[in-house]
């Protein structure tokens, strides 16, 4: 054990430092710069079964305070005896991450509780490196985990601000219901648990143990942190309100999280507003962690994800919204003069993203443009992306099987990011989200040609991949139009003269109904007419996308066809 605390006060202390026990209701304390005779005399109080905890001061105190107690405990302390106050810290050494988990105060936590505690603070410490933090000092509390890093910082007001900043920032992004980050540990003369020491709060159970602290990490260079990485960390998330919009209703955030579904993990006060700790991230499917949105006093809202691919805490609300609010003033203005011009095709107003588009498919690389756009938000997977391209730039395929990309790998790998990034590159009119089963693929109304499928986890029943197979088919030339409907289906009656062909497909089959004689078509009752048979829409689950290619002229769908029939092409057959 000695060794251990040795190791410890060498990893902390420079210069003195004082020693405090705590006991019930009582205070043992002394100041040290011979750490062969505190590990001496904090061993002895370790064997104390009355010492709840035993801790040290982090940052640099004054010199002068070793005369108070030099080299040895004193037990109980009267009124008189002080200790090291802030002001006593000469200058900063340490920012201190203090990772709890949740749990009634004054006893020691569960195995599962502290292990919830180890994984948030690994999560915090993957994190900040990926700010450009460097490596911490990890250690096991007893109870929680810390995370020490290095810091060079005056002790002043500002200093102490900013300490406070940073670690009310990694509280607002990591603390959850299971594990919160202590905001206490911001003052200078904040006292640390002693590494190699015990932990005893409450009673030693079975349940909850007491466990002895211990240094799990020390990097081989402890780099201190730069002044404008804890400044940048500090202010990640606003500490003022931001304006609200004054045109407008407000939205009550509890309230719209709920109507548009998006599951909240923990909900708690946050700079006198709410912050909402969001179940899933909406912004990446590469990672569930991290989102979050607050809402405050003004009634201003700020969203966000502390992944660094989602902005790293960056203000993310207004995109949030637009992805769950269908608001297009534009789209419904252009279907009102289609209907008072029923003729007229809209114009597209011209822009200089227009125009760039333009410029790119006449002379320029549409697919690497569009690599170098996937790339901008997924890194790697070249190969992937350049079958996705292809899948949905295909109109047609020639061969038995049809065209599937099928991406394939461990885990968390980044497969659904993937899938995901490319189909954020699709036109928003051409992408489809709906609930997938086998009866849904039948009766949707609205697939045009060239739709492509993506799913996510999710298979079709074996009946119906051999449909897809059999519309992708090359020997399907024929462009008679068919349905397909289940056999079984409830209300369905077959009309004389529809037999089924030599494939047991129904030449005609119609949607299910009271009198079994409604046609596919908008609903319309008896026989499809000419020029209006529509291919079944074929729509993918909630965790998956779709891309549709543009619609082209007359065109014909491979599923609309069967082998041998009579039946001659029909004019204005669309899609």
């Amino acid at each position: 054990m000695s060794e251990e605390i040795r190791r410890a006060v060498g990893a902390l202390a420079d210069g003195v430092i004082e020693v405090r026990a705590l006991a019930d209701g009582i205070t043992h304390s002394g100041y040290f710069d011979d750490h062969e005779a505190l590990a001496r005399a904090v061993e002895a109080l370790d064997a104390d079964p009355s010492v709840a905890g035993i801790y040290v001061t982090l940052n640099d105190v004054n010199p002068a305070l070793l005369a108070r107690r030099a080299n040895r405990i004193k037990l109980r302390l009267s009124r008189k005896d002080a200790t090291t106050a802030d002001a006593d810290i000469l200058r900063r050494r340490w920012l201190p991450v203090d990772i709890d988990p949740v749990r009634p105060s004054g006893v020691s936590s569960t195995d599962a509780e502290h292990d919830a505690a180890l994984a948030a603070a690994e999560r915090i410490a993957i994190w900040l490196a990926e700010q450009g933090f460097p490596s911490p000092i990890k250690a096991d509390s007893g109870n929680g985990a810390h995370l020490l890093y290095r810091v060079d910082l005056q002790n002043d007001e500002p200093s102490t601000a900013l300490v406070k900043g940073c670690l009310s920032t990694l509280d607002a992004l990591f603390s959850n219901e299971a594990v919160t980050v202590d905001t206490a540990n911001h003052n200078a003369a904040r006292i640390w648990k002693l590494y190699g020491t015990l932990s005893r709060k409450g009673d030693n159970t079975p349940e909850r143990p007491h466990r002895r602290a211990r240094i799990l990490a020390v990097p081989d260079e402890i780099g201190i942190v730069p002044l404008e990485l804890l400044r940048h960390l500090a202010g990640l998330l606003p500490r003022e309100e931001p304006p609200q919009r004054k045109n407008g209703p407000g939205i009550d955030l509890a309230a719209w999280l709920l109507d548009h579904g998006i599951a909240v993990r923990s909900t708690r006060p946050w700079q006198g507003g709410t912050l909402f700790t969001l179940a899933g991230c909406p912004f990446s499917a590469a990672h569930k962690d991290g989102a979050f949105a607050v809402q405050f006093a003004n009634g201003a809202v700020f969203a966000g994800c502390h992944h660094q691919s989602c902005g790293g805490g960056a203000q993310r609300w207004p995109e949030l919204r637009g992805m769950y609010e269908k608001q297009r003033p534009e789209r419904k203005k252009e279907t009102t003069q289609n209907a008072e011009n029923p003729g007229e095709k809209p114009v597209p107003a011209t822009d200089e993203h227009r125009e760039r588009a333009l410029a790119i498919l006449k002379a320029g690389d549409p697919l690497a443009f569009l690599l170098d756009t996937f790339n901008r938000s997924h890194v790697g997977d070249r190969t992937v992306a350049e079958c996705l391209v292809m899948s949905l730039a295909s109109q047609s395929v020639e061969n038995t099987n049809g065209l599937h990309v099928a991406v394939s790998g461990n885990s968390g790998k980044g497969k659904t990011h993937a899938c995901t990034t490319m189909q954020s590159l699709i036109p928003a009119a051409y992408k489809l989200k709906g609930t997938v089963s086998n009866k849904a693929l039948y009766y949707d109304d609205d697939l045009r040609a060239g739709t492509v499928l993506l799913f996510d986890d999710v298979s079709l029943s074996e009946d119906l991949q051999e449909v897809l197979k059999s519309a992708e088919a090359p020997g399907l030339h024929h462009p008679g139009s068919v349905r397909l409907v289940a056999r079984q289906s409830r209300g369905y009656r077959r009309r004389p003269g529809d037999e089924p062909d030599a494939h047991g497909l129904d030449r005609r089959l119609r949607r299910p109904g009271p009198a079994g004689a409604r046609a596919h078509e908008g609903g319309r009752s008896g026989r499809e007419k000419p020029g209006k048979r529509r291919h079944p829409h074929l729509p993918g689950d909630l965790g998956s996308c779709q891309g549709r290619g543009p619609p082209r002229p007359d065109p014909v769908c491979p599923a609309d066809r069967v082998l041998d029939d009579p039946e001659p092409p029909e004019p204005g057959h669309a899609l």
